[in-house]
This record gives C-alpha cells, structure tokens and sequence, in this order.
C-alpha cells in the first residue's frame, strides 16, 4: 500500500519517471495506491481524457492492468483522488463524503480484505543437487560474447548476458518444490564439500593451537 501526490503542473520527464516507477510497483503482488492523482479531464466511466497527459497515465494504467476503483467525486464535480489496485478484490464497502480539518478534499474510507486461512506455499527453487555444469558451461561458451557485445553500450550489454544466462539455467539446473524445513543442508552444500569444510576447519583449529 502506497501513496502518491502529482503537482498540477507537473513536467513530462517526472511524468515519465512516475509511470516507470508505477510499472515496477504493479508488479507486486498485491498493490494499493491511494493520492491525489491531479487528472480532472478524465472520465473514469468512459476511461477518456481531453488533455495528452491524462491520456498518457491512462494508457500507463491499461499497460500495468491496474483500475482504478473511486467513482465518486472527490473535490467539487472531479474526481481528484483516485486508488489504483492491481487486486481490486482486496477491496470493499468503498466511501468517500466529509473532509478531515481545512481540507477541501473528501475522505475516502475503505476496507482491505484479506484471506485468514494459511497460504499454500508454490515456490520452487533451483535443484542445484541434479544440476549439469557441464551443460551450462558449454550453453555459455557457445556465444561469440566479442561479437554479440560489440558497439553495445553497458545497460544493452548485461541485458544480453543475463537473458542467456538465464537461458541456459533453465536448460541445466532444474526446479524442485521448496521446503520449509529449518535446518536442512543447503541445496549447493554437497557431502562431499561438507567432508572437506570439516577437514579444513580441523586443520584451522590445530593451527591456533
């Protein structure tokens, strides 16, 4: 959950940057963002704007599947303050009416639903134990990095290395499901490299004394 105020006249670049930032955000989960979003022109019935710059944060909206849940007015006839979501089902019994001291603004009141029962973890995780390095050094080593990487600049450049990267992870370390057993073996800590850590650690140990 966030919040957001943009100026009036707030310039195009800050614009741009608060839509990458938005982006980003929409990526979570579950996001709620509340504020004074300053797009009067737009109508939310319609999802249409009269001015490019309200035309630009709705197609920033429909880009991040985000909507927007206020469809009340919130200052004189506009709606001002908006509460964009990318789960609108978190949300309910949604009321905007009364100000808070000088505020010319309406409050918005809201509940946040919420799930009570326990979640079921899906996360899986690399199974570095069935792992082929082999394989993932021969996917790497097949690139021409010279070739490819040339007349890139550095942003390009580690773009290209991490999606073959990620590529070629995908090919030799296989997924497994995760557990939440506190205690267990790391996945890359191996018997045999368990062996030798306790050899050296030994060999440390004589040598202090």
């Amino acid at each position: 959950m966030g919040v957001c105020y943009s100026l009036p006249d707030q310039r195009e670049p800050t614009d741009k940057a608060f839509c990458l930032q938005l982006q980003e955000a929409s990526r979570s989960q579950a996001l709620i963002l509340l504020g004074d979003f300053n797009h009067p022109d737009i109508c939310w019935k319609s999802s249409t704007a009269s001015c490019r710059k309200s035309r630009r944060f709705l197609e920033c909206l429909e880009d991040d599947f985000l909507s927007q849940v206020i469809d009340t007015p919130t200052l004189g006839d506009a709606i001002l303050d908006l509460m964009l979501t990318n789960a609108s089902k978190l949300i309910g019994d949604v009321k905007t009416g009364g100000s808070l001291g000088c505020s010319d603004h309406a409050l918005v009141e809201f509940a946040v639903l919420r799930d009570m029962g326990k979640a079921r973890s899906v996360v899986r995780t690399l199974n570095f134990r069935k792992a082929n390095f082999q394989l993932f050094k021969e996917l790497v080593s097949r690139t021409l990095w010279e070739m490819v990487l040339r007349d890139r600049g550095a942003e390009q450049g580690w773009q290209i290395f991490k999606e073959a990267f990620h590529k070629a992870q995908e090919l030799s370390v296989p997924r497994c499901k995760k557990s939440g057993k506190e205690g267990k073996r790391l996945a890359w800590l191996s018997r045999d490299l368990l062996v030798k850590l306790k050899g050296k650690k030994e060999m440390d140990r004589q040598w202090k004394q």
